[in-house]
């Protein structure tokens, strides 16, 4: 045999043997990079602002990456075998072929079988020292897997079990390949998004003229707001010249539904899917119309507004979704973090360090965080001037879990409170006031300070009747005097009248002055965000607060 056809044939033996671990690794990978990633934002589009598309890219090429290097890194421990000990078949090799697969399959039940039990990533701190059952169950199957693999090796044989393993990974990957393809067309994954991508443009801007408002502080519950009121009376003194509402009654639990009853009035109940409907409401919401009617810039700063294809009114401070590129690195480190969350075993998955599935830094867009909104605020404390009449909405990390501020706006090490965090928001909040004092813009700037929902630990309750009594509060034109309390019987379906008045330049009492002391008011309910589309209605005839006392109206509304 001549040397070429030796050498040729050395190359096709090792090939032949390399396969194996190839497909095994190639399996892994697509399951963890791929795979994953796109069930991810298949099964949950809405917490995302950036489409399938537009993710594909970093996406496959993490995966390919990946898979590239591994392959690589088996392969050398292939020749170094090889060289070292001089055998036909590379028995360490082999035994690394097989482990890589036992390490898959036991990250495949982990992540697709044992799932059920993980939390939700709303930002709260996760207990991961109260998963001891998931952790027993954890430890049985992996002592499984491994009593299948000593089995196999002591009747089939090292090269055996070998070839069965990577043809138990191509099964893998046919039933993963399967699975994907069934849910992405199930979810319509590939549809276009077309967001609207809210930027910092005309943050630092008033309008000399008039201004109106809105702070949506998220999670921010009446009671405790009110409380951590009365318990530090200089915070009364910071929202002098407002009005507070404490018996107010919002319309949902979580942040996504509210937003377009704030914006326009609309109610989700579930009769199209929300993207149709968000973006059907904001393009024809009252309040966008009557503001662009009297001459108002529109500002949105909103982080993951759902507000699809053609807009009725422009956005001052969006930016086109089409410019947008994610970048490779961030995005993979973000992608990564989720992926260990899940395929890792319930006692390590704390070292993800994952708290939310937060891809909004992937670009230079707004952010909502507390402190980031105070910076900006501190950083520029002189105005810019505008003649034309400027609207803002602006929403803020507010009292959001995870409670990692003091007062002051601090991170702290480890984890304050609730009622701490509130107060790092009076102080966000007292900063944006200030400027507008100091720039002479306080007294023509219409101010809503609200929240979309109160607060509960989703990890820990499911009766979200409890966030439905919102702080909100209202500072109209020219409007002064000492802080004031209100019982009105408020509901956030009240907001497009009262907008309409306060734009009228009405004060705070005379914006609600039509709506009765006594009422029925109404609730939508639904278990957490993750399961909107079963929503139950509930009256309410007491006080916001009295959840135990609100009543079923017996009307459901399922999305079908």
């Amino acid at each position: 045999m001549n040397a070429s056809k030796q050498h040729s044939s050395k190359f096709k033996t090792a090939l032949k043997q390399l396969l194996p671990v190839y497909i095994i690794a190639f399996a892994f990978c697509f399951m963890l990079f791929l795979y994953e990633p796109l069930l991810m934002y298949s099964t949950n589009q809405l917490d995302f602002w950036f489409d399938m598309l537009l993710m594909l890219g970093p996406t496959l090429a993490g995966f390919a990456l990946v898979f590239i290097g591994s392959a690589i890194i088996l392969t050398a421990v292939y020749l170094i075998n090889k060289a070292v000990v001089k055998e036909k078949e590379p028995t360490f090799y082999q035994v690394t072929a097989i482990v890589l697969f036992l390490v898959f399959l036991a990250a495949y039940l982990q992540g697709n079988v044992l799932a059920g039990s993980l939390p939700a990533l709303d930002g709260s701190v996760i207990q991961w020292d109260s998963f001891g059952k998931n952790d027993i169950i954890t430890v049985i199957v992996w002592a499984a897997i491994a009593g299948l693999a000593v089995f196999m090796l002591a009747k089939l044989g090292i090269k055996s079990t070998l070839k069965y393993v990577a043809g138990a990974s191509v099964v893998l990957f046919v039933m993963l390949l399967v699975s994907l393809v069934t849910e992405m067309i199930s979810w319509d994954a590939f549809k276009r998004k077309d967001s609207i991508i809210a930027t910092n443009t005309d943050f630092n801007t008033i309008s000399e003229d008039k201004n109106f408002v809105i702070f949506l502080t998220d999670a921010v519950g009446s009671s405790e707001f009110w409380n951590v009121l009365n318990e530090n009376p200089e915070y009364k003194e910071v929202f002098e010249d407002f009005t507070y509402f404490r018996d107010t009654l919002g319309c949902y639990p979580c942040t996504r539904d509210t937003i377009p009853v704030v914006l326009s009035g609309a109610l989700n109940k579930n009769e199209k899917d929300f993207e149709t409907f968000s973006s059907e409401s904001l393009n024809n919401s009252p309040f966008f119309k009557d503001l662009n009617e009297r001459g108002y810039d529109i500002n949105l700063y909103e982080s993951e507004l759902i507000w699809y294809g053609d807009k009725s009114v422009n956005i001052n401070n969006s930016t086109d979704y089409k410019n947008y590129r994610l970048p490779f690195i961030t995005f993979f480190k973000e992608e990564a973090k989720y992926v260990k969350f899940k395929y890792l075993p319930y006692a390590w998955k704390r070292f993800s360090k994952i708290e939310t599935m937060d891809f909004n830094g992937l670009v230079d867009k707004y952010i909502w965080d507390n402190r980031t909104i105070y910076k900006i605020t501190k950083d520029n404390p002189t105005l810019k001037k505008t003649n034309d009449k400027t609207f803002r909405f602006v929403h803020t990390e507010g009292a959001h879990i995870p409670f990692q501020y003091d007062k002051e706006l601090n991170i702290v090490e480890g984890y304050t409170d609730y009622e701490t965090k509130i107060e790092a928001t009076i102080t966000m909040l007292n900063a944006y006031i200030e400027r507008l004092k100091q720039n002479g813009a306080y007294d023509n700037t219409v101010i809503i300070i609200m929240a979309d929902h109160g607060n509960t630990d989703l990890n820990d309750a499911d009766d979200m009747l409890v966030r439905g009594n919102p702080m909100f509060m209202i500072k109209g034109t020219d409007e002064h005097h000492e802080f004031a309390a209100s019982e009105k019987p408020l509901s956030y379906l009240d907001l497009m009248d009262i907008y309409d008045k306060l734009l009228d330049d009405k004060s705070a009492e005379e914006a609600v002055a039509d709506i009765p002391d006594k009422r029925e008011r109404y609730f939508m309910w639904y278990r957490n965000f993750r399961l909107e589309n079963h929503i139950e209605e509930y009256v309410v005839t007491d006080k916001a607060w009295e959840w135990q006392k609100f009543k079923k109206t017996g009307n459901v509304y399922d999305l079908k």
